[in-house]
């Protein structure tokens, strides 16, 4: 009797292993929020990298734009501090953008357009940095 034990003890710990090991993979393999978030705002963005850049699509440039921001902070409040140095970026990037905005608002110019431009594409840069960043999670 007492040799039955531990192959009994054995047996359920086996299927105690099993049993954990499965909970551990849930049987949800959606991706995490911050995948959705993420695809939303890699959309929005490219949405704004593809207009062209001039002084007849200001309005549409700034309403594009306002989309980035409110997926950006979706994104920033969905990755949490594990992206956290990739959110900056992209915030810092995005910023950039707002910033040239202005710019172009208040004085409209070749120059001024040119910078938007540049911080467009600089977001795009950041953006790819996040997306390389999240790989392995999404």
């Amino acid at each position: 009797m007492i040799l039955r034990r531990p192959a009994v003890s054995l047996t359920c710990s086996a299927a105690l292993v099993a049993t954990l090991a499965l909970a551990g993979c849930g049987g949800d393999d959606a991706p995490p929020e911050v995948c959705s978030s993420v695809s939303s705002l890699q959309q929005s963005v490219a949405q704004l990298g593809d207009l062209e850049i001039g002084q007849g699509t200001l309005t549409e440039l700034q309403d594009t734009f306002k989309t980035v921001q409110s997926d950006l902070h979706e994104v920033a409040a969905d990755a949490g501090d594990e992206f956290g140095d990739e959110v900056d970026a992209v915030e810092q990037a995005a910023s950039a953008v707002g910033e040239s905005l202005q710019g172009v608002v208040a004085a409209p110019s070749g120059t001024t357009l040119a910078a938007v431009g540049a911080a467009v594409q600089e977001l795009g840069t950041s953006m790819s940095a996040l997306e390389d960043a999240l790989t392995t999670t999404c």
